[in-house]
């Protein structure tokens, strides 16, 4: 259903009597009840296991060349969708704000960790659009564990964050972010042209953390500053600052610089999720099936980058040079 145009049951229904008919199988009843009340009785943690494990098979076929410097890289970002303006839908996704009732939908937040090299999602997180707990940050939080030490974080500038690179530290995973604002307080440890190590001083509570919390976070974080040339790139700005937390000298500044501008893989990797697989409004009317329906598309999304995958090992290709829609339309 989610890998078909129409997206609707109907649809569905009848391309199942088409299958049955042409295999020479008694032809079911076109009323698709039956088939929207077995949809219902499927689990959501089933859909989203076999979407994980999908993404995490995947990333264990990646070559060492189609590594980073022998590391997995993530991208990690958000979006939204829009689902039926239901009751049930409304009470949990409350439409924006700023939207009068009765006119907007209801919209939910999301967030995804993407494989750099595959494109496969690893892991989502879902949240009202506003609210206490529902930012991006605290959506990434809830995903840590999809991270294993040693892999790398690749993300925007909201989430050039001292307590998240702190936490990212403290389970062996490097962050790399665009600076977002100059730290007040910090000190230059080493300046080179372009590559410079600061040290980060602990800014003030975050609103909502204990003071326990607080001080579980150490005083000081070092890290890397290095300024990454746009010029010629199609971007709106020359020059602009990444921080990251690898330190290590054998990887330089222009390595780093290089990893963050294919950040922009993962904005295309969302817009083929909602665009192309049709992910941007939903259409079931209860939160419970707005959840089976976003993880079956996920899980539809990490089978077709499977596909795509070994096609582009079969051809002597890396997977992010064949097309996502081109791959769905010949699927």
């Amino acid at each position: 259903q989610v890998l078909s145009e129409d997206h609707s049951c109907r649809d569905t229904v009848s391309r199942i009597i088409a299958h049955r008919a042409t295999n020479g199988l008694a032809i079911c009843s076109p009323n698709t009840a039956s088939y929207c009340n077995a949809r219902s009785r499927l689990f959501t943690s089933v859909l989203s296991t076999l979407t994980t494990r999908t993404a995490q098979e995947l990333q264990t076929s990646v070559p060492d060349q189609g590594k980073w410097n022998d590391r997995s890289v993530f991208i990690v970002d958000g979006s939204t969708v829009s689902m039926p303006d239901t009751g049930e839908n409304q009470a949990m996704y409350p439409q924006p704000p700023n939207q009068k009732p009765g006119i907007g939908f209801p919209l939910a937040r999301i967030a995804v960790v993407l494989s750099l090299a595959t494109g496969a999602c690893h892991d989502l997180a879902i949240a009202p659009y506003k609210g206490k707990g529902t930012g991006e940050k605290t959506l990434f939080r809830r995903m840590y564990d999809t991270l294993h030490p040693g892999d790398v974080v690749l993300t925007d500038a909201l989430f050039d964050d001292y307590f998240i690179a702190c936490e990212l530290c403290q389970r062996g995973i490097d962050l790399v972010a665009r600076a977002q604002h100059k730290r007040a307080g910090s000190r230059m440890a080493q300046s080179k042209p372009g590559d410079d190590i600061i040290v980060w001083q602990r800014p003030n509570k975050a609103r909502g953390m204990t003071s326990e919390q607080y001080r579980s976070y150490p005083k000081t974080l070092i890290m890397r500053q290095v300024t990454v040339d746009a010029r010629d790139k199609n971007n709106r700005v020359t020059q602009f600052k990444v921080v990251t937390t690898i330190l290590d000298q054998s990887i330089d500044g222009a390595q780093i610089g290089g990893l963050f501008e294919r950040r922009w893989q993962g904005e295309g990797d969302i817009r083929s999720i909602k665009i192309t697989m049709q992910m941007d409004i939903l259409r079931c009317k209860t939160p419970e099936m707005v959840h089976k329906e976003i993880w079956t598309h996920l899980l539809a999304y990490n089978l077709l980058r499977t596909v795509m995958a070994v096609a582009a090992h079969e051809n002597d290709l890396e997977p992010r040079q064949v097309s996502f829609k081109g791959a769905k339309q010949a699927l």
